[in-house]
This record gives C-alpha cells, sequence and structure tokens, in this order.
C-alpha cells in the first residue's frame, strides 16, 4: 500500500514537473525534491537544499526502526511529512512524533481543530511567531547519538502547582444559571518517555473563581523538546468532560515563578478574561 502511494506520488511529481517553465526556474532558488530511498550511509551526502516527502506512516517507521540514523539524515537535509490520503475526515496525526527526529516541514491539516493544531500553534508562538524555529542542538549535529525512542535518563523537573482561575465562560448559554465544573489538566507532549498528562480535582458550579491548589510533577529526559499544554474542562459523570479552553507553549518559554495562563478556544481565539494562575518551578540536573 505504501509503495502504491509512492508512485502515485512520483507519478504526479513527473506530470507537474512537464508543467514547469526551465526558464522561470532558472530565476528563483528552490528546494529540490528527491526521494529517501535508504538512511545507510552514501557516497554523495545529501545536499541542504534536497527535501524528501514522507507519509505520516512511512515516517513513523523510519523512527521507530532507525531513529538515531533518521536523526542524522534530518541534520543533513529537509524532510517533509504529510497526512495519509486515508484521512478522509482531514483528521491529524501528532506533529510532535516528527518534530523529535528533526523532521523541518510537518504538514497538518490546518481545518481541523484539535490537540495537534494546538501543538503546532504553541511550537510557532516563539521567535516572533515568524513560522520558524531552530532545532535544539541535538538534532543539528551531523554525528549526534539522540534517539528520541532512547533519550536517556531523566534531567529536568517540572512542577506546576495548579491555584486558581478566573472567569472562565459558561459553556451552555442557553441556561443563564448553567456554571462550570471546572477541573485543569497538565499535559507534556514531547519524546515517547516525556509524554504524560495529569489533572486535578474538579471544583463544584464554580468558573468565576475556582481553587485548587494542587501541585503536579513531571520528569522530562528531552526537555528541549517538550511542550507543556494547559486544558480546563467542565466536568461530568455521566460522560466525557467538555472543553473549556487551553494554552500551549513549548517548556523552554515557560517563565518560573507565578503566572497567569491566558487560555485560548478549540479554534485558537482569545477566551479573555479567562485564565488561570499557577506556580511554575523547572529544576535542571
Amino acid at each position: 500500500e505504501e509503495e502504491e502511494e509512492e508512485e502515485v506520488e512520483a507519478a504526479e511529481q513527473r506530470r507537474r514537473a512537464k508543467q514547469i517553465s526551465p526558464e522561470l526556474s532558472a530565476l528563483v532558488v528552490y528546494c529540490c525534491a528527491t526521494r529517501l530511498r535508504t538512511l545507510r550511509p552514501n557516497p554523495v551526502p545529501p545536499q541542504p537544499c534536497q527535501v524528501s516527502s514522507l507519509n505520516e506512516r512511512k515516517a513513523k517507521k523510519l523512527i521507530r526502526e532507525a531513529g538515531n540514523s533518521f536523526v542524522r539524515h534530518n541534520a543533513h537535509q529537509l524532510t517533509r511529512v504529510y497526512p495519509l490520503g486515508l484521512r478522509m475526515n482531514s483528521a491529524n496525526y501528532s506533529p510532535q512524533e516528527m518534530w523529535n527526529s528533526g523532521c523541518q516541514l510537518v504538514a497538518l491539516n490546518f481545518q481541523t481543530p484539535g490537540y495537534e493544531m494546538d501543538l503546532n500553534a504553541g511550537r510557532f508562538l516563539i521567535n516572533g511567531q515568524c513560522g520558524y524555529v531552530l532545532n535544539p542542538a541535538c538534532l543539528r549535529q551531523p554525528d549526534t547519538t539522540f534517539d528520541p525512542e532512547c533519550p536517556g535518563p531523566p534531567r529536568t523537573t517540572l512542577t506546576i502547582q495548579v491555584l486558581t482561575a478566573q472567569q472562565l465562560p459558561k459553556l451552555n448559554t442557553e441556561k443563564p444559571n448553567s456554571i462550570v465544573d471546572p477541573l485543569v489538566r497538565v499535559e507534556v507532549h514531547g519524546v515517547p518517555a516525556d509524554c504524560a498528562r495529569k489533572e486535578t480535582n474538579y471544583v463544584l458550579n464554580n468558573g468565576f473563581n475556582p481553587r485548587w491548589g494542587q501541585t503536579l510533577q513531571f520528569q522530562l529526559r528531552a526537555p528541549e523538546l517538550a511542550l507543556v499544554r494547559f486544558v480546563v474542562e467542565d466536568y461530568d459523570a455521566t460522560s466525557p468532560n467538555d472543553f473549556v479552553g487551553q494554552f500551549t507553549l513549548p517548556l523552554d518559554s515557560l517563565k518560573q515563578g507565578y503566572r497567569h495562563i491566558h487560555l485560548l478556544s478549540k479554534d485558537g481565539a482569545s477566551l479573555s478574561p479567562a485564565t488561570l494562575f499557577v506556580h511554575i518551578r523547572v529544576q535542571r540536573f
């Protein structure tokens, strides 16, 4: 099935190539598409201007079976990952897996909101939201030994004390007396060994100024790749919790001490003045 998809893609690229004007192409600098056949050492090293396109299934297979070799490959040239054509409903895969191995161009279905798009927005919050973020050093060194499947022992402890929230929105606008029963979940997205989620208890009927005072702690092996996602949900004992708001950002962008987290809706719009009040501590060893 993978080979059939690759053949279809190659045929489409050849068809498009015939439509390109050689005179126009000579005027611009662009990436040269190249097929990724093997990760074994090549007599002719890959060039930075070359880019290989992989569907998500093949990229995940390379990450599982040849993690470090794939990281070294991405230290030399560009890799683009795109969703499987079988995602007829425009669902997304987690981009974090691809970022962990150094893939530079991770395509998503932007029309579909979800935690995957939250991660993408959070990753590119830094650097003035210009759309470009430099990979950490462990993904840029040509002779790196980093493997996202085996990142080594813990190097960082993240401690988040969830204190209070302020002015959380009502979800059921048709019932003026409807009040949320909020709980807070903190998620860490990074290498597989770092992925974790922990949550507070819920507070009954208080969306104005709920209080928790609970501490959540995480051990991280690759903190430079980690994203932290704060999620507020409306607790329901008989059905799945309803989403209230979230905010996602890289661990390296978290400032220590007492902080307000400004919540966003499913589609990334501000829910101002809804905020979380937390205390953050990061210990590196």
